[in-house]
């Protein structure tokens, strides 16, 4: 080995006995039924994210680099799909996968401005940010308690001849009926952008 790998090894050495002293207690804290805190979202990691950060930062890679390009190839083949890009947020995948359905090469099914698109309305804000972006317009319906999602309920009255397309976000873990939205959407052949996991991965089918 080259004195600069003997050297990156030992930095990697010291970053697992540091996340053995300082992160790992803290991950590890046994649960406490009816004391302890549940949390919606925080982070969870082990010492091998920690030296891959450190690996990272050593290359100087700071936004995307080697493992940007091996997670997109390794995702992509997860979902079995060809291609699979990094944004800088959840926020930014919501827009584009938005604005991919107002190309012209879509014909009669592109959203055009003025165009409706079903959106809930106790929602996070990036939901609905693209389609008044655009100048669609959103057409806003119910959560239902206490799922604190969509209201399947409304679809039918919210839908009108200028609706092309619903946008939704499954709530704080809590998934919505994707089966009864899907049936919808194909009923009206409406495009359906489900935001399966907030600030990771919008699909539009």
């Amino acid at each position: 080995m080259t004195q600069a790998e003997l050297l990156k090894q030992e930095i990697f050495d010291k970053t697992k006995a540091y996340y053995e002293l300082v992160h790992k207690p803290v991950q590890q804290k046994a649960f406490v039924a009816g004391q302890s805190r549940i949390a919606y979202a925080g982070r969870v990691f082990d010492e091998d994210e920690l030296v891959n950060l450190v690996d990272s930062s050593l290359e100087f890679w700071l936004t995307t680099g080697r493992y940007a390009e091996q997670f997109e190839k390794k995702f992509a083949e997860f979902l079995g799909v060809q291609y699979c890009t990094l944004t800088n947020s959840g926020s930014s995948a919501n827009l584009l996968a938005f604005m991919a359905l107002t190309s012209p090469k879509l014909g009669d099914r592109q959203i055009k401005q003025g165009d409706e698109v079903i959106t809930v309305a106790a929602g996070f804000l990036t939901t609905v940010a693209p389609i008044i972006q655009y100048g669609a317009v959103p057409v806003f319906v119910d959560v239902s308690l206490p799922t604190y999602n969509i209201d399947c309920s409304q679809l039918e009255k919210a839908v009108s001849a200028s609706t092309k397309a619903v946008m939704v976000a499954h709530t704080l873990g809590n998934p919505f009926d994707l089966s009864f939205i899907k049936a919808f959407c194909d009923k009206y052949n409406l495009w359906l952008i489900r935001i399966t996991v907030m600030h990771l991965a919008p699909v539009t089918t």
